[in-house]
């Protein structure tokens, strides 16, 4: 690395110190003069190359000719006869592996061209003293080349800081902006991409808070604002945690930085009360949907018998399920990941489920429980992508038209199962069928009506001769 003391800059020559390549930058494997410092490729059965499992085995960290090891791990890959070489930025192992797949999905939709143009790393030249604010969308490329994150939840919290930037500047909206082939969606971003961060000021961001929740047009609607609003600011939050903000410390920060001490409405209760009947539902859906749309019927089941999340009936496959034992093993696969590292587990389900979902099994055509779908699925720029979108689109529909008005029709068959679930077996057999993180989260959204805490005033409105009320 040289400096320049006239210029005050700090130039990093990638040919003289393969140390200090850019975070998930492209390294041509001709000029490197990488050392045979490497570790030796494993081969790994049964796994595709956009599973993070695949290159746990296949990263390594380059050593320049000085005999210098990089911090960061790289990968190696050819694709359509053209090799190259990727630094993850990280050195965090796992961390590294998903960056890599990420990498090899961005070939795959996009090829070489593009994902080059997006990972590869431009000649740094940073001004000594420098006083401009990071944009938006520096930050965001920034952070994620570094956050332990996974992608979606990721692209979660860089959709909510784009949100309330957008929302603070203005920013016009319209339909456009939906509509990922004539590029309206990246034209938005881009907008607020551009943005700095200096706009985030504790009273813009007052502003946009009271202003959010004004929106709702009925005190119920405001009330679910406000616990959108608080979700929201967190998740925004996220993306300026102590540990991301230490490790960019060539990007400044307005100060106060983003959402320093911002306050949060009053936590507003989550109880579930159940206002469906699951019973009749689900036999309204088996006697209109069995044999006619199987997979909308599949998905309610599931929903509704095991409690399984949208992404986890998505990416189902039927080596998960276990006829035998009567079980769904819910577990990260090549198709997709989990929601938290608590989400995997052994949910049991009763004999009939078990045996009507073997019936489907023995007509399946393909590996996925879910069929009719597409074939890919995983993390995008403004959330997640669902293989079966088409299914859960028609899911939404028929449950609506059969009376569940919720904002997640789908999400209420999980909760009716927490409910039946808790007031059957308690809080602790609720959790732990759920999959919850802690018992909190299942207290928070469940009252454990196994033993009802009910005193029979009625009955001293009885007379003594038995007869009922109403005989007065």
């Amino acid at each position: 690395m040289a400096t320049k003391n006239d210029s005050k800059t700090i130039e990093i020559n990638e040919e003289e110190n393969a140390v200090a390549c850019s975070k998930s930058g492209l390294i041509e494997s001709s000029g490197l003069g990488k050392s045979a410092k490497q570790v030796q490729n494993k081969k790994t059965s049964a796994v595709g190359k956009n599973s993070a499992s695949y290159w746990a085995s296949r990263i390594y960290k380059p050593v320049n000719s000085r005999g210098e090891e990089s911090p960061h791990y790289s990968f190696q890959v050819q694709f359509k006869a053209r090799r190259g070489s990727f630094s993850t930025g990280t050195g965090n192992k796992d961390g590294a592996a998903k960056i890599a797949a990420s990498i090899y999905h961005d070939l795959l939709t996009t090829g070489w061209d593009a994902t080059m143009e997006k990972h590869r790393p431009k000649k740094m030249v940073v001004p000594v003293g420098s006083s401009v604010i990071a944009t938006v969308g520096e930050w965001i490329d920034a952070a994620k080349k570094i956050s332990e994150a996974n992608d979606t939840t990721f692209n979660c919290y860089a959709c909510s800081l784009r949100k309330i930037v957008g929302d603070i500047l203005s920013v016009k909206k319209s339909k456009k902006r939906f509509g990922p082939r004539g590029g309206g969606a990246s034209k938005y971003r881009d907008k607020i991409n551009a943005a700095s961060l200096d706009v985030l000021t504790p009273a813009a961001v007052q502003k946009w808070r009271l202003a959010y929740v004004k929106l709702g047009a009925t005190p119920a609607e405001e009330r679910s604002r406000m616990t959108s609003c608080n979700s929201t600011i967190r998740q925004a939050r996220s993306l300026f945690s102590s540990k991301i903000v230490e490790l960019l410390p060539e990007l400044r920060l307005p100060e106060p930085a983003p959402f320093h001490k911002t306050k949060f409405f009053p936590r507003q209760s989550s109880k579930y009360f159940s206002r469906i009947d699951p019973k009749q539902i689900i036999q309204q859906a088996r006697e209109e949907l069995y044999e006619t749309d199987s997979p909308v019927f599949i998905a309610m089941l599931l929903a509704l018998s095991s409690g399984l999340r949208r992404g986890e009936i998505d990416s189902l496959q039927w080596r998960q399920i276990d006829f035998k034992k009567k079980l769904i093993r819910v577990e990260s696969t090549d198709a997709a990941d989990l929601k938290t590292v608590d989400s995997r587990g052994e949910v049991p389900i009763d004999s009939v489920t078990a045996d009507i979902l073997q019936d489907f099994f023995k007509r399946r055509d393909g590996a996925f429980v879910i069929s009719g779908a597409g074939a890919s699925s995983g993390p995008q720029s403004w959330g997640r992508k669902y293989r079966a979108n088409s299914v859960f689109v028609r899911v939404v529909d028929w449950l609506r038209d059969h009376g569940v008005d919720s904002q997640k029709p789908l999400h209420e068959l999980r909760k009716e199962l927490g409910a039946l679930a808790t007031a059957a077996h308690g809080i602790y057999g609720a959790s732990r069928l759920l999959r919850h993180s802690n018992i909190a989260t299942t207290e928070a959204h469940y009252t454990d009506l196994k033993n009802r805490p009910v005193v029979e005033i009625g009955a001293w409105l009885m007379p003594p001769n038995k007869k009922p009320l109403t005989d007065f």
